[in-house]
């Protein structure tokens, strides 16, 4: 599998578009897009960011790894907290940052759904 692979099949599975991954990294889209289908390769410095930003080696992305997938994409799916997401400070939309009262009306609403479930 190659740089690019590696690096398309870790974002996908963060669920991330490459523009929100663009806002998350400070690496443009259009970059991103080339590491992806292989016409660039990124220099030491963004690998380094890649593998920070997605917790794998660097040699997972160059490929030189035998892992078939990053340790972190464990089969055993962790619980998630989501009130300790809501209030996340940087905390994207479809890539757009949300305020303080948009995560309060995200809250809002999230309690309405969880009170509802529950007296069912």
């Amino acid at each position: 599998m190659s740089l690019g692979e590696r690096l398309s099949d870790l974002r996908e599975r963060k669920s991330l578009t490459q523009k929100e991954l663009a806002q998350l990294t400070n690496i443009s889209r259009s970059r991103l897009s080339l590491y992806e289908i292989n016409k660039r390769e990124p220099d030491l410095a963004t690998i380094r960011q890649l593998a920070n930003f997605f917790n794998v080696t660097i040699d997972y992305l160059a490929g030189c790894d035998v892992i078939t997938s990053p340790p972190l994409l464990s089969e055993e799916k962790p619980f998630i907290n989501l009130n300790k997401i809501i209030n996340e400070p940087n905390l994207l939309w479809h890539g757009i940052a949300l305020s303080t009262e948009d995560k309060a009306k995200l809250k809002a609403t999230l309690e309405i759904i969880f009170w509802d479930a529950k007296q069912k």
